[in-house]
């Protein structure tokens, strides 16, 4: 009989401590923001003789609307820095991409977004500058998840 008592409390100090993880999902997982997966591509435009496939635009997603927060060009680094988002949504899983152009030299480079309570927001998007030709140039952000698709409008930036 002395033991009924103790396996009660036993299983409600178990049913307890397990309620936390239902009150607070994220139980355990850093606080900080997760590492970001960097991908960098360089390309450089065909000549005119060749012919380019235009990547089609997804129909069946809605839009997004990229917006460029800042750009510019961080010396000290050796970086240009992009702080980009997305203004009329909040969701996690998508993917930002900065793509710089000046001439005939296109660097893009790739981040994963997440949510705010607003908003989407990119992980800075930093873009190498050795190999990039100075003067002026262009940055554009597109975003792409599952449900939505778009691209803000070009930014200038002088390296």
């Amino acid at each position: 009989m002395k033991k009924l008592p103790l396996l009660i409390t036993a299983v409600l100090l178990v049913a307890v401590l397990s309620g936390c993880s239902v009150l607070y999902p994220n139980w355990g997982k850093p606080t900080d923001s997760p590492s970001p997966t960097k991908t960098a591509t360089e390309t450089s435009t065909p000549d005119p003789t060749e012919t380019e496939t235009p990547t089609p635009t997804p129909t069946d997603k809605k839009e997004a609307t990229v917006e460029i927060l800042d750009a510019y060009v961080d010396s000290p680094n050796g970086v240009i820095q992009v702080i980009a988002q997305v203004t009329n949504f909040s969701e996690d899983g998508g993917t930002c991409t900065a793509t710089f152009t000046s001439g005939s030299k296109t660097v893009k480079v790739s981040e994963p977004a997440e949510s705010n309570a607003a908003n989407t927001q990119c992980h800075p998007l930093e873009i190498n500058l050795g190999g990039l030709p100075a003067g002026q140039g262009t940055i554009t952000v597109s975003y792409e998840s599952d449900k939505y698709f778009g691209e803000s409008a070009p930014s200038s930036v002088t390296i």
